[in-house]
């Protein structure tokens, strides 16, 4: 998707939050989207947790969406929902958060909504299981035409574009897709045939980012704090851009930097590096020949 000839990104929570993962934003909701916007951002991502502290606070949603207007964003991306597949006490738990995430789409009429599965293998449910709660899940935010976007993580019971594609494929809902993250994807099983072979449709949303060649840590330690501008790390993003281009995805493509030099920036810096590296990659992978 473009604007105006430029790359129509959004940028993520984690992106301009200049704060670790699960810890309050460093930086007003106000201060996030003025830096968005100047930056060239079309849309933000909005964080469940940050939503709900907002709201706690005595923030409407008219206040957050007359923020949005005013700078001429939209939010594009709301996350993140998880143990929506589980039953027991966690399932019912879930339901909170999902409310919450029904009342951001409600204000905020997203592209998508982000989910995964966070269990690690053994503690999820049956793959058939899974499937039927994902399409259920689906139809709950067809009511506000939103896209359900499943996103994979290497160290959990989801590890891969194949898994989640399979629990996608089975559901079998019109706005169910899988997420693809970049660095879930390099990190975790690349499969380029099998990127190439999905109908475009099947990607609900696309999450730019890099890495170094070698793990630090845990993967998710490495994920949490040393991502990379794209471009600036050793995966093949040329390759992908070329995969999901040929399939004809036709999503916004968001901007997810989580690493803690980013972090440490002033969040108009923040924006504009994020911005700036991502449509530098993009222009040059488009004026390479898909393979």
């Amino acid at each position: 998707m473009t604007t105006s000839g430029e790359p129509a990104l959004i940028a993520s929570h984690y992106t301009l939050s200049g704060s670790p993962v699960l810890q309050p934003p460093r930086f007003s909701f106000a201060a996030r989207v003025a830096a968005a916007q100047a930056a060239g951002f079309v849309g933000v991502g909005v964080d469940a947790a940050d939503y709900a502290a907002m709201r706690a606070a005595g923030t409407t949603t008219t206040e957050l969406r007359r923020v949005l207007d005013d700078h001429g964003v939209s939010a594009l991306e709301i996350e993140f929902h998880f143990d929506w597949a589980l039953g027991g006490t966690r399932g019912r738990d879930s339901r909170d958060r999902e409310a919450t995430l029904h009342e951001m789409a409600s204000a905020f009429a997203p592209h998508h909504v982000n989910v995964g599965e966070l269990n690690v293998p053994g503690a999820a449910p049956p793959i058939p299981v899974m499937a039927e709660r994902f399409g259920e899940l689906c139809d709950r935010f067809a009511e506000q035409r939103t896209r359900v976007a499943f996103e994979f993580l290497p160290w959990t019971a989801v590890a891969d574009l194949a898994t989640a594609w399979e629990i996608v494929r089975r559901a079998g809902r019109p706005n169910g897709g899988v997420l693809l993250d970049t660095w879930h994807y390099f990190r975790g099983n690349p499969d380029d045939a099998l990127l190439r072979s999905l109908p475009g449709d099947a990607v609900a949303g696309v999450q730019l980012d890099d890495a170094d060649a070698d793990v630090v840590g845990t993967l998710a330690e490495d994920t949490m704090l040393r991502r990379r501008l794209p471009g600036d790390g050793t995966f093949d993003l040329t390759g992908l851009i070329g995969a999901v281009d040929a399939i004809g995805v036709e999503v916004p493509f968001s901007v997810e930097i989580l690493s803690t030099e980013h972090q440490d920036l002033p969040v108009d810096e923040a924006a504009r590096r994020a911005y700036t590296a991502t449509a530098t990659m993009l222009a040059d992978a488009r004026r390479k020949p898909v393979r």
